[in-house]
């Protein structure tokens, strides 16, 4: 009696299904041969750290970034500072003329610019003080008068304002002959209260008084007070 192979047909069948199904796991090992199996689970993305920042949030409180100055730009600090001379008077001493008033005409050691603006400056408080002087007793008399005696007390008033600014110009002009720097600061401010006195109709000196404040700012003059201030000019 013939003997019969072990499980039948069926068994076969298994075996040949068996066979071909361990082939296709070669063939496929051997095709993706870095493919880590975790690959095939995570629907094909790499699993690793997540970039920096990730799922962060911006903090409203920092500083936004911002770009460096271009090469010759200085970053702005937001302070504008005005650099005042060196040689400001610390005292009434320092103010008032070496010698008093009793050199107010020598102009020796000038240089032809500053020379002329300091003799326009002394023209341009004589005149001031003229009509200063007639407009004082202008007021005087309109004192008398209810109609004009606001207008009379206000006069009053500017005109001991512009005595006052006659004597700080010989003072000032006195001592920017002496190369004080301060000094041609002071004269200019004291054009620009002249103008605006002279718009509220009471005299404020005259247009000699911008000619000599441009003559003591120009190159030469100013050479001359810079080197006064150093110590190099006699």
């Amino acid at each position: 009696m013939p003997v019969r192979p072990r499980g039948g047909p069926a068994f076969a069948i298994s075996a040949c299904f068996y066979t071909m199904r361990k082939s296709t796991t070669r063939v496929q090992s051997m095709s993706t041969p870095n493919e880590s199996p975790d690959s095939e689970q995570g629907g094909g993305q790499p699993h690793g750290p997540p970039p920096p920042g990730y799922g962060s949030q911006p903090d409203p409180q920092a500083a936004p970034n911002r770009q460096p100055p271009y090469p010759g730009q200085q970053a702005s600090s937001g302070d504008f500072k005005i650099k005042l001379p060196r040689d400001m008077p610390r005292s009434v001493q320092d103010v008032m003329p070496a010698g008093g008033l009793s050199g107010i005409f020598r102009t020796d050691g000038l240089p032809q610019l500053l020379k002329i603006s300091y003799i326009m400056w002394l023209v341009t408080a004589g005149i001031w003080l003229f009509f200063t002087f007639f407009s004082f007793l202008g007021s005087l008399f309109g004192l008398a008068s209810r109609y004009y005696r606001g207008q009379a007390l206000m006069g009053i008033v500017l005109s001991i304002i512009s005595v006052a600014l006659i004597a700080a110009i010989v003072v000032c002009a006195m001592k920017l002959k002496e190369g004080k720097q301060w000094a041609r600061l002071a004269l200019s401010a004291i054009v620009v209260v002249g103008f605006i006195f002279m718009v509220m109709g009471s005299n404020g000196g005259s247009l000699l008084g911008l000619v000599a404040a441009v003559l003591m700012w120009l190159p030469e003059s100013s050479a001359w007070l810079n080197s006064r201030s150093k110590g190099l000019a006699g």
